[in-house]
């Protein structure tokens, strides 16, 4: 049987591992002599940093730390931050793994708590979770004809956009930028990525794009928002693309390593910024595959195989910027300001409705308000959102994974201590209308079927409306040429209820 397959070779992404891993924070923090006593702890937050996620021999290997940073008021009433990090290195097992699988590490900080030991010292509490993916490509041949007659094959033709290559590459972009005004320390840090350019040549794929960091600074007169932004511009050679080639690319922000130096009070500091980028590619190509579906023979028994083939038949860019709005009643603690407000976690889901994408979930807020009497306290609270886009046709098996992040988040407070929050969200991503199917990518000759002695053997058979010839003929030992032959029938599938008359083949 094997010397009468053709093949075709189609490359497929495998999912080898899906998990997540608490990392949990266990830390004693004291202070530096310069430092002012603790007198009440307002926040606590942890940030995560991914150096490093590859596979060595048959484990996944991740290298990071944890930076927490605690925002207090000290015995003069003034807000000061204290941060601490934490190396770690942690390690899963992945079945089946190899050199060319892809790594992908994503942090969300759980709850984290702070409570002061006494002025000097502070017990820091919390965890955050770790998800994992590994995926790896693989080429997968397919059966497109089989050359023996007493062997009837389902043919289906896959026509579309077919995965040619998946490339992920790590980049560290680094800068300094003077600061002014002593005394500044970094209380909290976001990123936001920006993909411009995508351009392919032969077997070499060109990205351009932008890291923006907005880094929040404890000054002597409050907060102040830095925003430093580096260029993307890098070079992957990726075999096998060229001019015609599709290709889905991001970038993400593993590790932001943002230093104030030199970190006293006595000189002005320069913030020094170490970023490290991951970029991602899948490269699909357009082409027809008139693959194999379902295989079987009246005479013989059929071992066979079957593997599901994606097929991309419309691929679109979505990247947009959504404002949502909230407002939240404050009038318990009676809020007159904001002096700092931040979008801790985004969670979300995506769904369809019938051409419409809807991409839905909620905003875990930080927020900082100052009082009546100058006092500043810390909530959190969580906002809900939803973005809708409509799709020139059917959203019916769209995939779309997309990347949100937080351009800018404004408020504002009225004097009931109702305090509006906008968050500006980026939505950036691709969005995918696949087809999957089932292709046959094995066949073997097994034991011989024990058929009826007399020729001429009539079926009468009493079929339904929207029956598929194909399935009759599987059933009853027959071919589907047989079967239109002896009842004048052309199509596929039945039309109506009918009475069927066919021999064995």
């Amino acid at each position: 049987m094997e010397s009468k397959l053709q093949t075709e070779k189609v490359m497929i992404k495998k999912e080898k591992l899906s998990v997540t891993i608490e990392q949990v924070i266990e830390n004693d923090m004291s202070l530096p002599d310069y430092y002012g006593d603790i007198v009440k702890v307002l926040s606590c937050a942890a940030a995560v940093n991914i150096f490093s996620a590859s596979i060595t021999g048959d484990k996944a290997v991740i290298d990071g730390s944890v930076c927490t940073r605690v925002l207090y008021l000290d015995g003069n009433g003034k807000s000061d931050v204290f941060e601490c990090a934490y190396p770690f290195n942690r390690s899963v097992d992945v079945k089946d793994a190899s050199d060319g699988d892809i790594v992908s590490v994503s942090a969300v900080s759980d709850q984290v708590t702070c409570r002061a030991v006494n002025q000097r010292r502070a017990d820091i509490r919390g965890s955050v979770t770790l998800r994992v993916a590994v995926t790896g490509l693989s080429e997968c041949a397919v059966i497109t004809q089989v050359d023996d007659p007493r062997c009837h094959t389902l043919q289906e033709q896959a026509e579309g956009s077919f995965l040619l290559g998946s490339i992920a590459r790590s980049y560290t972009l680094t800068t300094s930028e003077d600061l002014t005004g002593g005394g500044q320390k970094l209380y909290r840090s976001s990123s936001t990525t920006v993909v411009n350019e995508i351009r392919t040549i032969k077997n070499k794929m060109m990205i351009k794009g932008s890291v923006a960091i907005d880094a929040v600074l404890l000054g002597n007169d409050g907060f102040v928002t830095r925003r430093i932004t580096l260029p993307v511009n890098q070079i992957l050679d990726m075999e096998g693309i060229d001019e015609e080639t599709q290709c889905c690319a991001s970038l993400s922000v593993s590790s932001a390593d943002l230093r104030l130096t030199p970190d006293s009070p006595q000189s002005a500091p320069s913030l020094e910024v170490s970023v490290i980028v991951i970029a991602r590619v899948d490269a699909y190509k357009k082409s027809t595959v008139n693959l194999i579906s379902q295989a079987y023979s009246p005479f013989f028994e059929l071992l066979c195989t079957q593997n599901t083939i994606r097929c991309v038949t419309a691929m679109r860019r979505i990247q947009e910027t959504y404002l949502t709005a909230s407002q939240m009643d404050f009038s318990s603690c009676k809020a007159k300001s904001v002096a700092d407000a931040c979008v801790r976690r985004i969670r979300y889901s995506v769904q369809t409705d019938g051409s419409t994408l809807i991409c839905k979930g909620n905003l875990h807020f930080g927020l900082i308000l100052v009082t009546e009497n100058d006092e500043k306290l810390y909530f959190e609270r969580v906002a809900d959102f939803e973005y809708k886009k409509q799709l020139e046709d059917s959203a019916d098996g769209c995939e779309f994974m997309p990347d949100i992040s937080v351009n800018a988040v404004s408020c504002s407070v009225d004097s009931s201590s109702n305090v509006s929050v906008s968050a500006e969200l980026r939505i950036d991503g691709f969005a995918y209308s696949v087809k999957t199917c089932e292709a046959v990518t094995s066949l073997a000759k097994g034991k011989e079927v024990m058929r009826q002695d007399e020729d001429g053997v009539v079926t009468i058979y009493f079929a339904s409306k929207g029956e598929k010839l194909w399935d009759i003929a599987k059933q009853h030992g027959t071919s589907v040429a047989l079967i239109q032959e002896a009842n004048e029938l052309s199509g596929d599938t039945l039309p109506q209820d009918c009475m069927l008359i066919f021999e064995l083949e």
